[in-house]
Parts: structure tokens; sequence; C-alpha cells
């Protein structure tokens, strides 16, 4: 296995390798321990950067090494048009809030403090997980990093969380691992079903019609429930405010922009494209539990004081937008969804970004009622926190327009195609909800950045750098991508086309 291949292996071998190295070396390093967890993180970012490229002009790369090939099973990893942006966005946001990491987590347990090389140990696992979960071409492997992304992040909000960490970490473990175990029943009856874990193989067998429609459609509900617990569809979401809420803020900005977007990915990838007929069936249905997540997540955001709570509310309304888009069973409007993880991913983690800015600078400041005027304060976080309220409400020309106007114009096209009257009135009605991103976005902005500037909050003062870069970097990128949004569409295009 040669050329592009072995760079997807070092997407996951840099960082494991790293590991121990950043265990080991905090006793010297302290807080500067996250500089171990940047450089191979930041090689992976240019791997995926040289890959979107690549797989562009060249299309699939795949790198198969065999495990047990009696039993059809292999580790084997791809770069295609559907997986390419999403392992670009992971090792992006990993490596920038790697950096922010370091801030804050100098704040939390000193320059010196012990705990800063088991952090970034578990925080390259669960890099490793996220990454390897979007290359994975089979189901057992899938299943694996599926459940990596869990434990290093369950062992995060646990030690280093805020609040009733330990209870909030438990009930984001049990209700995840939950959903994990409906995605292995699924994942075992098409095993059963089929007699291969390997997914380019089940997309042949499948489409020789061989199996029932009603088994069929049992697996797809058992994966959908899977996917739909780490998206936080409403009625699943409940651990979902609780964990980013009081998750370290670093984490916050990977739980929420990366990790529950993945159930979007591999609902997708498992459900949409390897049964398709029969996940047709079910979308309507799908796109009613979308609806409500949109609506719901966004009205509760509205009402919340606590900075956190809010975004997680917010990314339970976005995830609403994804699984949204997939239901239209349309190419436009999953591709739509995949942009969407991007869009959202970078626009939310610079969301999470400035609430940890903000509570670095006000001594945990939280609640929205105590804070304003803090533009003149701090003038950069301002402008980059417009950015990402901007993108996620779907402004022109930031990313977050890009993928919206992909979702419902491949939403209203399916409808149309269709024929189908109740799925119309549906998507008229999820796009006259957007109005409610907007409303807790400006309101947000206004409450916080502007009005009369509390006395308590005199001697706030702009971020430092290691904060202020990872802002930047991700603010750039969100607006590059929407004006030129081209590199990451063409791959969803091939993809999808």
């Amino acid at each position: 296995m040669t050329g592009p291949a072995n760079l997807l292996a070092q997407i996951l071998v840099v960082p494991l390798i790293f590991v121990p190295i950043a265990y080991c070396s905090s006793k010297r390093l302290g807080w500067r321990t996250g500089w171990i967890a940047f450089l191979p993180l930041a090689y992976t970012t240019l791997v995926t950067l040289y890959l979107v490229n690549y797989v562009s002009k060249n299309g699939v790369v795949l790198g198969v090494w065999p495990l047990a090939p009696s039993v059809g099973l292999n580790f084997g990893l791809m770069a295609d048009g559907l997986s390419t942006p999403i392992i670009f966005t992971i090792a992006l946001l990993c490596t920038v809030v790697a950096i922010y990491s370091m801030p804050y987590m100098e704040h939390k347990l000193g320059e010196c403090g012990s705990g800063h090389g088991a952090y970034y140990a578990l925080y390259l696992l669960y890099a490793v997980g996220m990454l390897g979960t979007a290359m994975s071409t089979n189901l057992i492997q899938f299943y694996f990093f599926w459940e990596l992304m869990l434990v290093p992040s369950w062992a995060l909000i646990n030690i280093w969380g805020y609040g009733e960490r330990e209870k909030i970490a438990l009930k984001y473990f049990i209700y995840t691992h939950i959903g994990a175990l409906s995605l292995l029943a699924g994942i075992l009856a098409v095993y059963a079903a089929f007699g291969t874990f390997d997914i380019p193989v089940l997309l042949s067998l499948v489409h020789e019609g061989s199996h029932s429609v009603g088994f069929l459609r049992w697996v797809v509900l058992a994966m959908f429930l899977g996917f739909a617990v780490k998206m936080a569809i409403v009625p699943l979401h409940t651990w979902l405010p609780d964990a980013h809420a009081e998750a370290p803020t670093p984490i916050s900005a990977l739980l929420s922009p990366a990790m529950i977007g993945l159930g979007g990915y591999a609902l997708v990838r498992l459900a949409y494209i390897l049964f398709p007929e029969v996940f047709e069936q079910f979308s309507l249905v799908f796109s009613v539990l979308a609806l409500i997540t949109m609506i719901y997540g966004g009205i509760m955001a509205l009402a919340q004081d606590d900075i956190k709570r809010l975004l997680a509310y917010s990314s339970v309304s976005q995830m609403g937008y994804l699984l949204f888009g997939i239901t239209s069973s349309y190419p436009q409007g999953i591709s739509g969804s995949m942009f969407h993880y991007v869009s959202h991913g970078t626009c939310k983690a610079i969301l999470f970004m400035m609430a940890g800015a903000i509570m670095l600078e006000t001594h945990g400041i939280r609640s929205i009622k105590r804070l304003g005027g803090l533009a003149s304060k701090m003038p950069l976080t301002t402008i980059f926190t417009l950015i990402g309220f901007l993108g996620i409400a779907g402004t022109p020309p930031l990313n977050g327009f890009q993928s919206e106007w992909l979702i419902f114009t491949g939403a209203f096209a399916g409808a149309i195609e269709a024929h189908n009257a109740v799925r119309l009135l549906i998507t008229i009605v999820a796009l006259m909800g957007t109005v409610l991103t907007a409303g807790y976005a400006l309101w947000t902005i206004r409450r916080i950045f502007f009005g009369p500037l509390p006395e308590h909050l005199d001697e706030v003062h702009e971020a430092p750098l290691l904060v202020t870069i990872p802002m930047f970097i991700l603010a750039l990128v969100t607006v590059v991508l929407g004006i030129y949004p081209t590199p990451l569409l063409r791959l969803l295009s091939m993809f999808f086309g």
C-alpha cells in the first residue's frame, strides 16, 4: 500500500504515536504539553487538505489491510467525495482547539498541573476516534471508532468538567452507549443477512435485492436510533444540553461542532447509501422529527440565560437542519447537509471558544444577563462571534448560507419531484423556522457585546492570542468557504452526482 493510501493510515497512526508522548511529557512541559498534541493534529490537517485536492482530481483513495480474511474482516480506510470534507473538518477543528486548550487548561489546572498530560492524551484519542469513524470501510471497524469517540470524551467531561460533572458524564455515557448498542444490533443483523462487514461489498449485495424489505426496515430503524441519539434528535436530545454546557469549553468546541454531526454522516453512509429504498419509506417521519428538532432547539435557545446552554440548544436545532437535508432523499439536499456539517463545525466552534474567552476574562461568568457592552473591551472576540452567529443563521457570504441554501433547495426539489404536498408543507414550515436561529443569534450578540458595560466588567480585556488565533483561523475558513465553496462542493457533487 503506497502513496495516498498510506496517508490515510498516517492520519490515525501519527496522533496515536503522540498519545504516550503527550502523557509523559507533561511533568516537564506543563501547560505547553498542548504543543505536543498540536503537532500531529496539524500534520493530519495538512494531509486532509492534500486529500481534498487529490480526491477531487483522482477519485477515491482506499487502503485495505487484512485482519481476519476468513470472516471478511479487513482494516480499511477510505477518502471519497463524502468522507473527505468530514475528515478535513475534524482535523482542522481538533488542531485549532488544541491551541485553544492551552490557556484554558492552564487557567483550570495551573501552569504545572499534573493533569495536562492526561488531558492531551485523551484529547488525541478522541480525535483519532472521530477521524477513524469517518474513514472506516467496514461496519465493525466503524463501531470500534464510534465507541472510541465515547470513552475519552466521557473521561474529559467526568474529570475536567463543571458542576455535577460525574453525574452529567454518566448520563452522557449511558445515553450514547445505548444508542451505540442499537447501532451494533443493526450491524450484526446486516452481517447475519449478508455475511460481510465490508461496506463496498454490502453495497453490491444489497442491490441484488435478495432480502425482505421488512427485515431491512428493522435494520434501518436500529441504525437510525443509534445515530439519532448521537445527533441529539428530539426526543433523544436530553443528554446534550447538560454535557455540552458542563464539559470543559475546549471539549464543548469539539462535542458540538465535530462529534454529534458524525451521526448525520453515518446516517448517509450506512443507511441512505446502503438501503435507499427503505430509507425513503421513513423519510417523511424523519423529516417531521427534523422539523421538531429545528424548532424546539431554537425556542429553547431563546429561553437560555447560560451562554453555554444556549449554544448547546442551538446545536440541537442545527442537527435538525442536518437531518432535514438528509431526509429530502435528494442529492442537492444531502450534499447541503454534509456541507452543513462543515459550516456548523467552523461556526459553532467559534461560538464555544467565545464563551470560553468570556469565562476566562470575567472569572467564570456564564450568565448573559450579567454581561453587556463587551464589544469595547473585546473587539476581536466580538467580530469573530458575529461571523459565527451570522454563519449558523445562514447569512451570505458565509458558509452557513451555502449549506442552508442547498438543504432547502434540495428539500423543495425532492418534494416537488415526488409530488408530495405534505413534504412541501413541512419544507415551507422549516424554512420559516430559520427565523428562530436569526432571532437567538442577534439577541445574544446584542445582550453580550452591546449596551452599557456593567461596573464589574471594567477590568475585562481582550483574550490572549492563543484564544483569539484559533477563532481567527475558523472565522477565515468560514468566510472563504462562504465565498468559494467549490473545493468541498466538488467532492460532494462527485459522490452524489
